[in-house]
């Protein structure tokens, strides 16, 4: 695996942040370099109580906070808010992901910490903006899904509206802060003035739906809802075989004359539902029982095995565990192995090797002693923050 590919090196960057969104942007920072400073209030991040676990800890918090330092502060004491500002003196970035105005009220707002530190990048992160309506608006990945549309146009007609399973909006809003950030110290660098950033939850919902949400609002219509299909193509869905699913995607002219081919039914040829693709996306119910009797004929992998000879894509529908026990997750080492847990990677390769995983996601507390070190506090300070509790040292949260 390629280590040595660490173009954040040098850069500081002090979380205030929990659960997956936040976590997810400085992890991918952590694993390209950059000293990662997690800063957790004495109730721990919620992530570390989330299942499943593998010892001690939570997959979801291993996943999300590889390679990162970890010190436990009491923001409710003005003690505890002194050896925040004190961490963010040496930072290149500041990353913060409570509700808004929090984090003034609390004394480490983007004002306090430039006061102190002119040259930092301010990050603020939150769910539906800082105005006075988005303010107001508690924010969760489903709650985005349900705003933006996304959960009334997944699923098939009649079902209810439903969320698309993995925390897409959590961690699409991951990608964009961990590019934002990278963006933000590439301007510095070139002399240009960068102060804070800013993005919201619900601005990645809508970045999801981007070229729906275009039309919607040219044409004051809902996006059909087309089940495991697209909308806007025909044939390009899950069909059922003898004993399985497939995914037959055959978006143009050529593909679906091929598909014909295979299914030996020059019929739909001829049929004027099918006789082109607006035609066919028009007419997606009738096509798709048109096409699911031929397919219940044979098996999965008969049909695979035809398809792909005739050039047409296709793939066998995977549970999850299925997929991460396939031939291309071996072949892509998704998988690299972190403190005995298999983590997924990140989705590059350099010079053709995936990156080393950095260190364990870190213990609650793990780095108070080693972090108040750094910043000059004397041992007997340290010991006395210890006893009155603004800090926390290597315990595990209640």
């Amino acid at each position: 695996m390629s280590d040595g590919f660490s173009p954040l090196v040098g850069v500081r960057i002090i979380e205030f942040s929990s659960s997956i969104a936040g976590p997810a942007a400085t992890m991918i920072l952590a694993q390209l370099g950059a000293d990662v400073i997690k800063v957790e209030s004495p109730q721990g991040d919620d992530a570390r109580a989330w299942p499943p676990h593998v010892g001690d800890r939570s997959v979801v918090f291993r996943q999300m906070n590889l390679g990162k330092r970890d010190i436990v502060i009491d923001l409710k004491q003005p003690e505890g808010v002194e050896v925040a500002l004190a961490l963010t003196d040496s930072a290149a970035v500041v990353l913060q992901t409570m509700r808004p105005g929090v984090a003034e009220r609390i004394g480490i707002g983007a004002e306090a910490v430039s006061a102190r530190n002119p040259d930092v990048i301010y990050f603020d992160m939150n769910a539906f903006g800082t105005g006075p309506v988005g303010s107001n608006m508690p924010g969760y990945d489903p709650m985005v899904q349900a705003f933006t549309g996304i959960m009334a146009m997944t699923g098939h007609d009649g079902a209810p509206p439903t969320r698309c399973a993995p925390s897409l909006i959590d961690l699409g809003t991951g990608q964009w802060i961990a590019m934002g950030v990278m963006a933000a110290v590439m301007a510095k660098q070139r002399g240009q003035s960068v102060s804070s950033m800013e993005t919201a939850l619900v601005d990645t919902g809508f970045n999801v739906v981007s070229y729906q949400a275009s039309s919607a609002l040219m044409s004051g219509e809902r996006p059909p809802r087309a089940g495991s299909g697209n909308p806007i193509a025909a044939p390009y869905q899950c069909f059922s075989a003898r004993d399985g699913e497939l995914l037959l995607a055959a978006p143009n002219e050529k593909l679906w004359r091929l598909v014909v081919q295979v299914l030996e039914a020059p019929a739909l040829l001829e049929d004027p539902r099918f006789a082109d693709p607006v035609s066919r996306s028009e007419h997606r119910d009738a096509l798709e029982q048109a096409l699911n009797a031929l397919f219940g004929q044979i098996g999965v992998d008969d049909w695979l095995t035809r398809l792909a000879a005739a050039g047409v894509p296709a793939t066998r529908v995977f549970g999850l565990e299925q997929a991460v026990v396939s031939d291309i997750a071996e072949e892509r080492r998704t998988f690299a192995e972190s403190d005995g847990v298999p983590l997924v990677r990140l989705p590059w390769l350099v010079d053709g090797e995936p990156l080393a995983p950095s260190a364990p996601a870190p213990r609650f507390g793990q780095h108070t002693h080693e972090l108040l070190e750094d910043l000059g506090f004397s041992e007997e300070r340290i010991a006395a923050l210890l006893t009155a509790g603004v800090v926390l040292s290597a315990v595990d949260p209640d």
